[in-house]
């Protein structure tokens, strides 16, 4: 489930390095104004507390855990992601990373009916990035989920670095499983971000094509995070 914003970054960050000489821990501290899944907001446009760490091996093998606060409005408060996956470098352009990863959810009674399991790839190039995302039972509905994702990054003057993407997602059954009411979502950001004071700074503006209450208007999203 997961935008292709802080949380993904926190993954993509490993297809943006070589594998390390030795194994090495990195992790990240977020806070955003809204925490937004492929443009859906999942802490109703609140802001959010999140947190990433991940155990990266000499052979390309890491293992990565997420946290972040949501609000669905009937008591879940709390999503958990981990992740175990495999990075591969083919030359200094081209890498694919790829994994599985378990979603969980706390704060209710029902909320654990939520957890669902995934599967992912993320081919990075020097023109593009593409990744896909699938899930056999979503969100605990016996229905599958498919998001397919591009992305491409421009370095700018200054330290700053412009970020255009898009992604679009299905279900699998309508009926068991729907995107406010519709079969599928386009999804589509521009973000700008920057390091400065040993902070992470991002501000992006997302959109999509439903016309719903919830989603027919464009968000924008500021965030400032630390690395270590």
């Amino acid at each position: 489930m997961r935008d292709i914003d802080w949380r993904t970054a926190a993954l993509l960050c490993i297809a943006s390095t070589s594998i390390p000489a030795q194994a090495e821990v990195s992790g990240n501290l977020t806070l955003v104004s809204n925490y937004l899944s492929y443009g859906l907001s999942q802490t109703e446009d609140a802001p959010a507390l999140q947190f990433s760490a991940t155990w990266s091996g000499e052979s390309g093998i890491y293992a990565s855990g997420w946290a972040s606060q949501v609000d669905f409005g009937e008591g879940t408060h709390t999503e958990l992601g981990i992740y175990a996956g495999y990075y591969s470098a083919f030359s200094d352009t081209v890498s694919l990373d790829w994994g599985i990863a378990q979603f969980l959810y706390e704060g209710a009674d029902h909320s654990d009916d939520y957890n669902y399991n995934e599967v992912y790839a993320t081919l990075a190039t020097a023109l593009i990035t593409m990744g896909v995302h699938y899930a056999w039972d979503y969100f605990g509905s016996d229905a599958d989920y498919t998001v397919v994702q591009v992305s491409k990054q421009f370095s700018l003057q200054d330290g700053f670095a412009l970020t255009l993407g898009a992604d679009y997602s299905v279900t699998g059954d309508e009926n068991k499983y729907s995107i406010m009411g519709e079969s599928d979502c386009l999804h589509y950001f521009v973000r700008v971000e920057k390091e400065w004071r040993g902070l992470q700074w991002r501000l992006s503006l997302h959109d999509t094509n439903m016309s719903t209450t919830e989603t027919d208007k464009a968000r924008v999203v500021a965030g400032i995070g630390w690395a270590f």
